[in-house]
């Protein structure tokens, strides 16, 4: 009779999401989706009003760029900033959107 095989440390059984964890975070790609979910996320964090005359368009460096409709509204949004940040780093976490530059087209 054989003896049983003696287990490795990383022989062990891991939970699925811990692995997919892994390998987004190895590739990169966790960063990417927490960045989606902050442009998913701009009608939930300015409100419908706001949100039906700007844009939420990517990020990059942790600057979040919003195309708004008009000057006025560019003006409102930067006398908002502050707030939408607070925002932003209480539904997902400090440091993803550190800045917000706003640009009208």
């Amino acid at each position: 009779m054989s003896e049983p095989r003696r287990k490795r440390d990383g022989d062990k059984l891991r939970p699925t999401g811990e692995i997919l964890s892994g390998v987004m975070a190895s590739l990169g790609l966790a960063a990417k989706l927490r960045e989606r979910e902050a442009l998913q996320q701009w009608s939930a964090v300015v409100g419908d009003e706001v949100a039906c005359r700007s844009d939420a368009l990517r990020i990059r460096d942790g600057v979040l760029y919003v195309r708004v409709r008009s000057a006025a509204w560019s003006q409102e949004l930067h006398f908002l900033k502050e707030q939408i940040l607070a925002t932003y780093a209480d539904r997902l976490g400090a440091g993803l959107v550190r800045d917000i530059r706003f640009t009208q087209h």
